[in-house]
């Protein structure tokens, strides 16, 4: 007796999307949302207006890390995830970047001797304010839609889900992802300040507290 398999070129078998999805499997894996950063971007060492050329060339995956780039603050975009963390290890005591963020975009920064929370807290308001969000060490959330704020205003959005306004400084480096899963656009983090969140935390879809665990993506 033969078995039937079902011919997977037979959209009348399958769903409309996973018909689409079959089509695509060999096509690389682009991010759900456009990288729109709030500051400049440099890759490969250079400094690079276009954004929208960014998005065309590297549809895939995106890592970034804030740098110091010619008295600068800007942010390093990589498609290595590997050479991104590389270079935000030797941005770490960097003093011209945690000037320039101590100038431009926190809320406030520590030293390294001084007491820092072990906790990543963030909120739905800027400066500190609203709802908490809040990842213990080594914690993660691979959808944000999946928590829901209780105190949140509206009726559009009532998840975390995009909705980081502020962030909390925190003893160890985060990163947060512009898609589900830890994918997308995402930004790596690790500097002990506070701040008002740009443009990540208003495309944030995943996020995570390394904690004293290597990060790896």
């Amino acid at each position: 007796m033969s078995s039937h398999t079902p011919d997977l070129q037979d959209s009348s078998i399958l769903s409309e999307e996973f018909h689409i999805e079959w089509v695509r499997r060999a096509e690389p894996a682009r991010r759900q949302h456009p990288f729109t950063p709030a500051l400049p971007v440099v890759i490969d060492g250079e400094l690079t207006e276009d954004i929208e050329r960014i998005n065309l060339e590297y549809p895939g995956d995106l890592y970034i890390t804030p740098v110091a780039h010619k008295s600068t603050l800007a942010l390093a975009a990589f498609v290595d995830s590997k050479a991104m963390l590389k270079r935000a290890q030797e941005m770490t005591y960097d003093p011209e970047l945690r000037k320039l963020l101590r100038d431009h975009v926190a809320l406030g920064c520590l030293d390294d001797d001084d007491p820092v929370k072990l906790v990543l807290d963030c909120r739905d308001r800027k400066n500190l304010h609203g709802n908490i969000l809040r990842l213990f060490p080594e914690a993660m959330i691979p959808d944000l839609s999946q928590r829901q704020r209780p105190n949140a205003v509206g009726i559009f959005n009532l998840t975390w889900d995009n909705a980081i306004r502020s962030v909390d400084a925190c003893a160890y480096p985060y990163s947060v992802s512009s898609d589900r899963n830890f994918s997308g656009v995402t930004h790596f983090i690790n500097f002990r300040c506070s701040f008002n969140a740009t443009s990540f935390g208003y495309t944030a879809s995943s996020i995570r507290n390394w904690g004293t665990l290597p990060p790896e993506f």
